[in-house]
């Protein structure tokens, strides 16, 4: 039982004009642990953490981060979206787009301090980035790419670190370097919700999954719902909870969002 969850959500939907992307979600994750979002393609995955983070309107239901709207804590809140969510040709170097971690804790029109310059400095060598503080990120190979993201994330200094898919598209020396770096962060008491696929790795990456095919499967600890029957409802349903999700949506008027 979580008595202080970190995140939970409440008949949580999210729809796509009519078509749902997540229905009527209900969980609560614990803190200080690295919690994986699991599911087969087009399951909702990133459209539940895009809700937690308020980057899409949910149609019903709500969430709360440390039992309150995020906008009042989201300073604690740290996020990193998917690689193909950024625009690369963006002209901005390494060291510029890290600097943004700082400009979302000073703010955007403040100058930033020799302390938040060592934090940056300290931000980059933890991903091994330090070298290219100068390169423009157009220039950078998606592994790279994906631990200048990082980068900027810790330089937030947040407490709870949201990440879509770090693992997509990455050689293993960054794949390693992650992994190492989630171990570092959680023995900081920091809490991680990590949106993934590799089933293979789930075990060994997450304390606690939260399963979705669509609707929420199962959340647990990793060891509790790991089971082969739970993988198979998650799995191995997709059509048919869509098309159930789709009876249900023709047979009744949809309701307004509450909270």
């Amino acid at each position: 039982m979580i008595t202080t969850p970190i995140i939970e959500a409440h008949n949580l939907t999210v729809l796509y004009g009519r078509k749902p992307a997540i229905w009527n979600v209900d969980f609560k994750l614990p803190e200080g642990q690295v919690i994986g979002i699991m599911g087969p393609n087009g399951s909702g995955k990133s459209t539940l953490l895009k809700a937690i983070m308020g980057v899409v309107n949910p149609t019903t239901g709500y969430t709360k981060v440390y039992d309150q709207e995020l906008e009042k804590v989201r300073h604690k809140v740290s996020y990193v979206p998917q690689r193909q969510d950024i625009d690369w040709d963006f002209p901005a170097s390494v060291w510029d787009v890290v600097s943004m971690g700082r400009f979302h804790v000073r703010g955007l029109f403040k100058r930033l301090t020799s302390e938040d310059h060592d934090i940056i400095q300290e931000s980059l060598e933890k991903v091994n980035m330090l070298g290219f503080a100068k390169r423009q990120i157009s220039q950078l190979s998606g592994g790279q790419q994906q631990r200048v993201f990082l980068a900027r994330a810790l330089a937030q200094q947040g407490e709870l670190f949201l990440m879509d898919e770090p693992f997509a598209g990455v050689d293993i020396a960054t794949e390693e370097m992650i992994v190492n770096l989630l171990k570092d962060m959680k023995s900081k008491g920091k809490t991680l919700v990590i949106v993934h696929h590799d089933l293979h790795t789930a075990q060994s990456y997450f304390d606690h999954l939260v399963l979705m095919n669509t609707r929420l499967v199962a959340c647990g600890k990793t060891s509790d719902v790991f089971t082969d029957q739970i993988l198979t409802d998650t799995y191995g349903g997709k059509l048919t909870t869509i098309s159930k999700i789709s009876q249900e949506l023709e047979n009744k008027e949809f309701p307004i969002r509450h909270q």
